[in-house]
């Protein structure tokens, strides 16, 4: 054989050697790339909604601490923004969503699968309020839980909070869409909304950016506290998605990767330091509806504002 024979059929090797391992490396990618899980969740409420990006982050982490026995996983928002009682029963439906964030209820934990980890480790429960600015020094006068109930709170048609709300007494104007809240609430329909401390304080933010509108303040002197989680649902069918994101939120939660989340988070940071809500005033409300099978007596789950940061 010729040398240069040779030196040819060993370019033809290599360049042969080199295809194949391209090949097959492409191959692999495609492999690996069909092996992604994809989680569908719910969209933003409205431009207001300033929670989302945190339960989004909250998510992920839950996704990623569970690669090893799952795979890697990504997030996939739904176009369209829906009202919580839909979102609820379209998770029974199937290919259209597969994760929603939800307050629990009896008949949401019959209805649904819970990864019963609270999202914002039971901050859910403790609500300021938002306001129109005209009726700061009116709500400056409250001193009682029968003082509040002389005003009407705005809450969502079908959240669990507008029936703790009722239960123990305070009128509520039940609004449909999440972005009317701030309307109604302008226009007089009702007179304070009752939100979480880790999510009204950048709701009103957002609202001002987007608005211009000053009229509405945040009124923090007093705070309604009642037990309620902020849970991910899937539906009973997806329950292998559910039992994974617990196991990632508990994972989340013993590594301090979930607390050190919400003293970073843009939304959640302000609650922190806890101890700055102990000069509030606090309105004890009960909870009726509080599903049994929660993990009420798991400490390390629940965040209180007598614990020391």
């Amino acid at each position: 054989m010729t040398p240069v024979r040779q030196w040819l059929l060993t370019v033809i090797g290599c360049v042969s050697y080199l295809f194949a391992q391209t090949t097959l490396a492409e191959e692999s990618q495609q492999e690996t790339a069909a092996e992604v899980m994809r989680v569908k969740f719910i969209p933003k409420q409205s431009p207001t909604d300033a929670i989302h990006d945190y339960l989004i982050k909250v998510l992920q982490l839950a996704l990623d601490k569970t690669t090893p026995e799952y795979g890697p996983a990504e997030i996939e928002l739904l176009p369209l923004p829906y009202n919580q009682g839909l979102l609820m029963s379209l998770l029974n439906h199937d290919d259209i969503i597969d994760v929603v964030a939800s307050a629990p209820s009896k008949e949401r934990e019959t209805a649904a699968r819970s990864a019963r980890v609270p999202i914002t480790m039971g901050l859910l429960g403790y609500r300021m309020m938002i306001i129109r600015q005209t009726d700061l020094a009116a709500f400056q006068q409250i001193e009682s839980p029968d003082d509040l109930k002389l005003f009407r709170a705005c809450q969502g048609a079908h959240w669990p909070d507008s029936d703790i709300l009722e239960a123990n007494g305070y009128p509520v104007q039940r609004i449909n869409n999440f972005d009317d809240m701030f309307k109604r609430l302008r226009e007089g329909s009702c007179d304070y909304f009752p939100r979480a401390i880790t999510e009204g304080y950048s709701e009103i933010e957002a609202y001002l950016a987007r608005t211009k509108d000053n009229s509405i303040v945040a009124y923090d002197d007093i705070l309604l506290r009642y037990r309620l989680p902020f849970l991910f649902y899937t539906s009973h069918e997806n329950f292998e998605l559910a039992a994974r994101i617990e196991k990632g939120m508990k994972r989340a939660v013993r590594s301090g990767e979930l607390k050190a989340l919400m003293k970073t988070h843009p939304v959640t940071k302000g609650v922190f330091p806890l101890s700055k809500w102990k000069v509030r005033e606090i309105f004890e409300l009960h909870n009726p509806d509080l599903p049994k099978a929660l993990p009420l007596e798991e400490p390390e789950y629940w965040l209180t504002l007598e614990d020391i940061d």
